[in-house]
This record gives C-alpha cells, structure tokens and sequence, in this order.
C-alpha cells in the first residue's frame, strides 16, 4: 500500500474517532447539565480508552466546544443557503433566529443540549459568531440596526436567544413564541415596529434534514 493512502486511511480513522466522541459527549450533554458532565462519562460513553480521549480533546471544555461548534455548524450551513441571496441583514437574522428555536421546537435534545452548552461555548462556534456579526455590522452600515455597542448587541441576541430555548424546551411558549422572539429582537436593534413584524412573520422555509 502506498504511504498516501495509508495516511488517507489514517486521517478517515481519525476523524470517525473524533465524530464518535462528539456524538458520545452528545449523548451525555443531553442527559445532564454541562456543569455536572465528566470526562469520565464521556470516555464510558463512548466505550473508548482514557488515553484515546486525550488525543483529541485535552479538557471538558474541549470536547464541549466541539460539540457545539458540530451542532450550530450544521444549522448555519442549512441557514446561509437559505438566505445567501436576501440583501437586507434584518431578514437575514430573523431568519438565522426563528430557524434554530423552531429547531428546539422539533428536536428537544438537540435544544437542550444547546441550552446546557450555550453559556459555556457561546457564541456556540466561530461560524456562528462570523454569521451573526456580519449581519450586524452590515445592519448598522446601512442605517437598518442602531447600535451603540456591538458586543451589547451580541449578549442581547445571543442571551435572548438561550433563553427563549429554554421557555420553549420547557414547554412555556407558543408555536409562534420564534416570530415573536425574532421581532423583539429587530424591534431592539431598531427596526420600526411594524416593519419588524413583517420581517419576522414572513413565511419559513423549513431546513432540509
């Protein structure tokens, strides 16, 4: 065999090993709060050798990152293709808000495991942080956001968002609760009333997968 595609086969073999783990860190963050998780849960989790672990995560937090970054990574790609082509950051956004709470909606471990990581690993992933603050500045380029702070902007949306999770996980919200999550949020960016209801009841398309 040559030494290319040995290395091919073990590159393949080390990133299943890495998705097993991220999946059997899944498994635990669904069951427990973040804070409670071990790395021995993980590693008994994942039916994996401790020093298996450590050549690919050094600490909880590692692993906790991992996990989040895979789970929003995911959502973002499904969201940017889905609004790639609309101009108006505000649309964009409410876009990027109202599809991760109706995920919560359809898939309560997938909520809750955001919710449990959200404070550790906010903003969940660079992807999402990359995303979030691009349409932000772009908002406040073109006059559409008002904005004295951009990391206050940030924590707003960001903690708003947790928690709207957690009062629809909870079983506390309505089947509309995102729209109405998505127009507060345009509304405190700025956005005339009016104008951020439309934006924010606008008909959705669902996400693929």
């Amino acid at each position: 065999m040559k030494s290319s595609r040995r290395a091919s086969i073990g590159l393949e073999k080390r990133e299943r090993t890495r998705a097993s783990l991220i999946e059997a860190a899944y498994r635990v963050f669904a069951r427990k709060e973040a804070d409670a998780v071990t790395i021995d849960d993980i590693i008994a989790e994942a039916t994996v050798a401790r020093g298996t672990f450590y050549n690919y995560f050094q600490t909880r937090e590692d692993v906790l990152k991992a996990v989040a970054a895979s789970l929003s990574d995911e959502m973002n790609q499904n969201i940017w293709a889905q609004s790639v082509a609309i101009d108006d950051p505000a649309e964009r956004m409410a876009i990027a808000i109202r599809q991760f709470l109706h995920k919560s909606i359809q898939d309560s471990t997938w909520g809750w495991v955001i919710v449990r990581i959200g404070l550790v690993a906010a903003p969940l992933s660079e992807t999402m942080e990359r995303g979030m603050m691009t349409d932000l500045e772009a908002g406040i380029r073109l006059k559409r956001f008002q904005v004295d702070n951009l990391q206050a902007a940030t924590d707003m949306i960001l903690g708003t968002g947790l928690m709207s999770m957690r009062s629809i996980l909870e079983g506390r919200a309505e089947p509309d609760y995102p729209e109405h999550i998505a127009k507060l949020i345009l509304k405190t960016l700025g956005v005339a009333d009016a104008e951020a209801h439309s934006i924010a009841f606008k008909f959705l398309e669902p996400l693929q997968g």
